[in-house]
């Protein structure tokens, strides 16, 4: 069924439209950027297409796509821009719902396979799937079962193994199994931290505007269900074959999660540890490249302006070889 693309609230040239309804529920939405119509949107001239391949972006944990940035930069480098607002997230969040509570590995699975051929039939290309943190992890779990359908692989802070690694990761899914089956709804009392927030948002000292009724300071509350699902993720990861797409890791080089903030968090991931996530990295994907930025936030693109610049050299470098290899 064709899709039903409206004007975007990002603005003229972004246009989104629901992906419907799957076995595992909503299956969220899907948002493209077309450069001719941000143009003619204002009166100006319009762009020329120049588009051969496509670049689809999932968001991570309490977020939304935001980042026109991207968007622009996919569309110089002759990529198509689509990104998805995963279930329960962002544009996807009706009223009544529990946001961010996507219960199962199978859900990610699903709305990832939804928003790829989506994107491939608007497009006519495979896409390269890019995924941040938890969307890293459904992205990785994707292309696992479906490399055919992709022509690379981006894992940004790619939340594929458990903060305290794969042993532990283990030992809580196996715990919070009966819980999470019973009251998969029961919220989990975590601290409130925000500090990735406090990194980004404008009116923290970052640079990004940011609606806070889609992307809280402190994030959506943690429920039994949805880390149960993450955990279960991991372990699918794990336990499949390798991907021999290839595949860049783009990621700070330091991390700092310490219990309370610190003005250096503004330069490091303060969500998810770096070293585990480039073993599993490694472990996961055949043909892995790494961009590691210095001073780079959870979300490296979301960095300061001298860090994401180096960052989408790196990533536009890549970009670039994997255009020469496919030819």
């Amino acid at each position: 069924m064709p899709l039903h693309w409206t004007q975007d609230f990002l603005g003229h040239g972004v246009e989104s439209a629901p992906l419907g309804r799957g076995r595992h529920g909503e299956l969220g939405t899907l948002i493209r950027f077309d450069p001719a119509e941000e143009h003619s949107g204002d009166g100006g001239p319009a762009a020329p297409r120049r588009a051969e391949g496509a670049l689809l972006y999932v968001h991570g944990w309490s977020d939304y796509f935001f980042n026109l940035e991207l968007a622009h930069f996919a569309d110089t480098h002759g990529y198509r821009f689509y990104a998805l607002d995963l279930p329960e997230h962002g544009r996807s969040l009706a009223a009544g719902e529990l946001p961010g509570f996507v219960g199962s590995a199978e859900h990610y699975l699903e709305s990832v396979a939804a928003a790829v051929a989506a994107a491939h039939t608007d497009s006519g290309a495979r896409p390269v799937l890019m995924g941040h943190s938890t969307g890293g992890l459904a992205a990785a779990l994707y292309a696992q079962r479906s490399a055919g359908e992709l022509a690379g692989l981006v894992l940004s802070s790619p939340w594929l193994v458990a903060h305290g690694g794969t042993a532990a990761g283990r030992v809580l899914e196996a715990a919070l199994r009966p819980a999470s089956v019973r009251w998969p709804r029961q919220q989990i009392p975590l601290p409130s931290r925000g500090y990735f927030w406090r990194a980004v948002a404008k009116e923290a000292g970052g640079e990004w505007d940011l609606r806070e009724d889609l992307r809280p300071r402190n994030a959506f509350p943690v429920r039994l269900g949805w880390l149960h699902g993450v955990l279960q993720g991991q372990r699918l990861l794990r336990s499949g074959p390798r991907i021999g797409l290839p595949s860049l890791l783009l990621a700070s080089t330091t991390s700092d999660m310490g219990p309370v903030w610190r003005e250096r968090m503004r330069e490091r991931d303060a969500v998810l540890p770096i070293a585990p996530m480039r073993r599993a990295a490694a472990e996961l994907c055949v043909d892995l490249e790494e961009a590691l930025v210095e001073g780079g936030l959870h979300d490296v693109l979301l960095s300061p302006a001298p860090v994401r610049n180096e960052a989408y050299g790196r990533l536009g470098r890549w970009l670039e070889e994997l255009s020469r290899r496919e030819c």
